[in-house]
């Protein structure tokens, strides 16, 4: 794809990979615009501002967009991003799960609002910054691997994708390592060339975890409980079930002589239950539901999934038990397996599909 004047989008967030991604499309002759979106408000003081989606951000995509020479705007998804995102967010947290809103950002916002906005303005798609690599055969069917850099592998939090966004996505670093894409930008003399990445949530205020900002965002009081052992001692109090999650063993207010860890959640009792036993954090099956099929050839397949990010894929069987539903079997038993969070599975390199953690059987 070479035609000289094609419109494309490049979803610029502020970071180094976004804007390398656009310069490469754009020294292929590609009409790119530059496009940001505008997820909360940049007039508050009190947010952080080493997020995805600060006011640094913007002016650093700002600022790539007019180095690169490109037009520049940005979308406004501010409703659709608390409606879509932070509401489901709380929604988990307050059920005693661990949500991880990246991957619903990415389907609803990043390849949802601004796949609609390419459409409306005739582009053939958008351009994008992650670390993943897509094939597209003679039928337009695309396969998702993951990328050359381990360290960046981000097809984890692709998983959510459909064929028909991936068919109009183009990730050009999926062959790069983040070392040669700084490089690239220093080149070029990107204004955020030398930008450290963020490691903060997209959402939040100085001083609050991700999950009390939410709670205060949604006027949600917190429920305080009580922190027992596995053997129903009572050894504590929590302030909200919401700041904990699986395999947790720093601020749980507790001493037990040894390190503790968090191994139940339990909304209906508002209890939360820790021991000092690490070999209870590891199960070996449990259910996934939402499942999204981009590959899987058959209704049971031994396969690798990772049930969180930067894990190792593990080897497992996933069976098929509904439209959307699967059991996991993992051949070697796994830590701290968290409902609520996304599960990739991968045959070798390709990601064959993608859905969330149910439960722990």
């Amino acid at each position: 794809m070479h035609n000289t004047k094609t419109k494309i989008i490049a979803a610029l967030s502020g970071g180094v990979d976004s804007s390398v991604a656009a310069s490469i499309y754009l020294e292929k002759g590609f009409e790119v615009i530059g496009v940001t979106l505008k997820m909360k408000s940049c007039d508050d003081t009190k947010e952080k501002t080493k997020s995805c989606c600060g006011l640094d951000d913007n002016i650093q995509a700002r600022s790539v967009a007019k180095k690169l020479g490109i037009p520049h705007y940005f979308l406004d998804v501010r409703k659709d991003f608390k409606e879509k995102i932070l509401k489901y967010a709380w929604n988990e947290y307050k059920t005693a799960r661990t949500p991880n809103p990246c991957i619903l950002c990415n389907y609803y916002l990043k390849f949802g609002e601004l796949f609609d906005l390419a459409k409306n303005i005739d582009a053939i798609g958008i351009i994008t910054g992650h670390y993943a690599i897509l094939r597209r055969d003679k039928n337009s069917n695309v396969k998702l691997f993951k990328g050359f850099d381990d360290n960046k592998n981000q097809a984890y939090f692709l998983s959510a994708l459909t064929q028909e966004q991936l068919n109009h996505s183009y990730m050009p670093l999926g062959n790069f390592t983040k070392t040669e894409v700084r490089k690239i930008a220093t080149k070029l003399e990107l204004p955020n060339s030398k930008k450290q990445e963020s490691q903060d949530a997209c959402f939040g205020y100085r001083g609050e975890t991700f999950s009390e900002t939410l709670s205060r965002t949604f006027n949600s009081p917190y429920i305080p409980g009580n922190i027992v052992t596995e053997n129903g001692k009572i050894v504590g109090r929590h302030n909200g079930i919401h700041n904990f999650t699986i395999g947790q063993r720093k601020g749980l207010g507790v001493a037990l002589g040894k390190p503790a860890y968090v191994i139940k959640i339990d909304s209906k009792s508002n209890i939360i239950t820790v021991s000092t036993n690490p070999s209870l954090l590891f199960a070996d099956k449990f259910t996934a539901t939402k499942l999204n099929w981009l590959d899987f050839p058959c209704d049971q397949l031994e396969c690798e999934v990772q049930t969180r990010y930067r894990q190792t894929p593990i080897k497992a069987v996933v069976t098929k038990t509904g439209e959307f539903q699967a059991n996991v079997k993992l051949l070697t038993p796994s830590r701290a397996i968290t409902p609520g969070q996304a599960l990739a599975i991968y045959k070798g390199e390709q990601l064959i599909a993608g859905g969330w953690i149910d439960k722990i059987l």
